[in-house]
């Protein structure tokens, strides 16, 4: 499954203010964004548009599922094919000329589409950001500290950096790994929020993520879900701290206050691990549970 990893950088023009987890602030301005950007329409229903199947801003936030798609996993909803990733700035007032750094992971398909991402970038600066609608300057988009798009030039380098997931499992033993979650992580196992993931919840969250990802966007990665999670019961959480993440924003698309239960903290697990180091590196990536597009279910993994 191919990912294209990017840093985005804006200044503020003007005091910010912000919640101190940014993503659903973000999220939520750059999807309106690409719906100008994209869409001829922006009152309409996307179900009844005739321009649906050609439509960008529909393919990334809501990418259709075919009727013959298989049940393995049962999907309720298709995971949108990106990630961004907050600034770790907890601070709710920047001043003016303040830098507004985020990553930005583009996956499978959706990196044909960066033109638009990096249009509807420019148009979120002219839109603004935060409780009163500050107003920013885009400065460009980076790879690898090399900017690949500066906006006073209008030109998007060919020398993108196009990355792919390994799923081949290293030679190197592992036998002990600890997963920092770092901003708020929501796995719903068995209809609840787990605020103690075992190993074989966290595995199973992440391989249905994994999977979906690229049956919808890339090639279908292929794999034993079963033989992975019978293994996985055998790994043993062995250490863990945690502690309740909850947060509210407000959805434009429902016109309401939608409250986020999540928790942040670390745990340490044990046993057979080699396995899975490829599925937890993945995972870094491309964050695990619910939702991972605003920056929730990031993780730091650390072989110990």
């Amino acid at each position: 499954m191919r990912y294209l990893p990017l840093s985005v950088q804006f200044t503020a023009t003007e005091p910010l203010e912000l919640p101190e987890f940014k993503g659903a602030v973000v999220r939520g301005g750059f999807g309106l964004a690409l719906r100008r950007v994209c869409c001829p329409f922006p009152d309409r229903n996307c179900r009844g548009c005739l321009l649906r199947p050609r439509c960008v801003w529909s393919y990334v936030f809501n990418t259709p599922k075919p009727d013959n798609f298989p049940l393995t996993f049962k999907p309720e909803t298709v995971p949108q094919p990106f990630v961004l990733e907050p600034p770790d700035d907890e601070r709710t007032r920047l001043p003016r000329n303040s830098r507004l750094r985020f990553g930005l992971v583009l996956i499978g398909k959706a990196i044909d589409f960066l033109a638009y991402f990096i249009c509807a970038l420019e148009q979120l600066a002219e839109l603004g950001l935060g409780r009163n609608r500050a107003s920013l300057r885009f400065n460009g988009v980076y790879q690898n500290g090399r900017q690949i798009y500066k906006p006073e030039r209008q030109v998007i380098t060919d020398r993108l950096a196009i990355e792919e997931f390994n799923f081949v499992p290293t030679q190197t033993p592992v036998s002990k790994v600890r997963l920092e979650f770092l901003t708020p992580t929501r796995i719903i196992y068995q209809g609840r929020l787990c605020r103690r993931p075992q190993f074989h919840i966290l595995v199973r969250a992440l391989l249905r993520r994994l999977w979906l990802l690229s049956t919808f966007h890339d090639q279908p990665v292929e794999f034993d879900h079963r033989w992975l999670l019978r293994e996985a019961e055998k790994v043993r959480l062995t250490e863990a701290v945690f502690a309740g993440a909850d947060w509210y924003h407000f959805s434009r698309r429902q016109g309401r206050l939608i409250e986020r239960e999540g928790v942040t903290g670390w745990a340490v697990y044990e046993g057979e691990l080699t396995p899975f180091m490829p599925f937890l590196t993945a995972g870094e990536i491309i964050h695990i549970g619910k939702g991972a597009t605003f920056g929730m279910g990031k993780y730091r993994l650390e072989v110990l």
